[in-house]
């Protein structure tokens, strides 16, 4: 089951929005196959298990190993669970149960009424934190939350005021690669207007090959301008707003006046199928994420640069399960409500 983890964080950034999902075929001590999930759209961890096996009658003693529960529904791709059985698979050992309403235990029910011994719950903590936004997803409607900043050694987001020098640094360059590899794990980042007016972010991956996460803006008064760069065209762009804009390439989203801001921003994301969110700013719409508990994750660059004024860095009241260095800077990694084992891929 550790290696099935392992195959399925390959498909960290591009599965969203499905799970991650890891396959092995074993024989004793040894392993006959493996697969994971590539891609939406693609074949599943079961499916690219046994096509790399080949043709071959499967051993009656060989045991297939998921991280997830095989689907038993049929959406891009037919039921897993008829491959499985088809194949002559005979014991099956499964990570955890999906939570989508549309298998939710049917996939192991189906299995086991076609005779395939089915052992469920294997390392099934470790399973369910590989797959937590597509659990939060189905369990709570809406995408998993992490928030992102980086702030000084004395505590500061930035300065203020800027006296013109732009954006003023904090991490260093082996952060900055770290960074741009969370981004390509998401499926989309938000930063609110004020951000965009004195940043002017692009939002994009470089540094790392990955795909390209939906640009997500909270402008409600609609004072970011057109010229911005996160609406350049370069990657999908979703923009809340008190009122249509116009943007080229952009699209708009209402928010209705009186409405819960970061409610009506989650339903309609949860709607679009978009199963994580990156906030990376600013303080403002941090600590409103917070002050709400409207977060999973957070994690928090510490730099060496003293500020001595400027927007204090958001706080939290709990520990970090966890804390690096990243080239010159600390990271502190901080969870919600989950608690996780810090030797886990996080």
């Amino acid at each position: 089951m550790q290696r099935c983890l392992q195959l399925a964080r390959n498909g960290a950034g591009f599965t969203a929005p499905n799970p991650m999902v890891g396959a092995v075929l074993v024989q004793g001590e040894r392993i006959l196959a493996e697969g994971w999930h590539r891609a939406h759209g693609r074949a599943h961890a079961e499916v690219e298990c046994l096509r790399a096996f080949g043709n071959s009658p499967v051993p009656p003693d060989a045991v297939m190993y998921v991280s997830l529960e095989p689907c038993s529904h049929t959406g891009l791709t037919p039921p897993c669970t008829d491959l499985l059985i088809t194949r002559g698979i005979r014991t099956a050992v499964i990570g955890c149960t999906d939570p989508d309403p549309r298998v939710a235990g049917r996939g192991i029910a189906r299995l086991r009424g076609a005779g395939i011994t089915v052992i469920t719950d294997v390392l099934r903590d470790e399973c369910r934190w590989v797959n937590r936004r597509f659990i939060t997803a189905q369990e709570e409607q809406r995408p998993y939350v992490i928030l992102k900043w980086a702030r000084t050694s004395d505590g500061f987001l930035d300065r203020h005021p800027r006296d013109g020098r732009g954006v003023q640094r904090i991490s260093c360059f082996t952060t900055d690669v770290l960074v741009h590899r969370w981004r390509s794990e998401e499926h989309a980042i938000l930063v609110g207007s004020r951000t965009v007016l004195n940043d002017n972010p692009n939002l994009g991956v470089r540094h790392v090959a990955g795909r390209q996460p939906l640009r997500v803006v909270l402008d409600r008064q609609g004072i970011t301008p057109p010229s911005s760069n996160v609406y350049n065209g370069n990657a999908p762009t979703l923009l809340f707003t008190g009122k249509v804009r116009g943007l080229k390439g952009v699209e708009e989203v209402v928010i209705q006046p009186g409405a819960s801001l970061l409610e009506s921003m989650m339903a309609e994301l949860h709607r679009r199928k978009i199963r994580s969110l990156l906030v990376e700013g600013g303080g403002e719409l941090l600590s409103h994420f917070i002050a709400e508990g409207l977060w999973d994750e957070t994690r928090e660059i510490v730099g060496e640069a003293l500020f001595l004024q400027g927007t204090p860095a958001p706080r939290l009241v709990q520990q970090p399960f966890d804390s690096f260095h990243s080239g010159m800077d600390r990271i502190h990694l901080f969870t919600r409500t989950a608690q996780p084992d810090p030797t886990w891929p996080w």
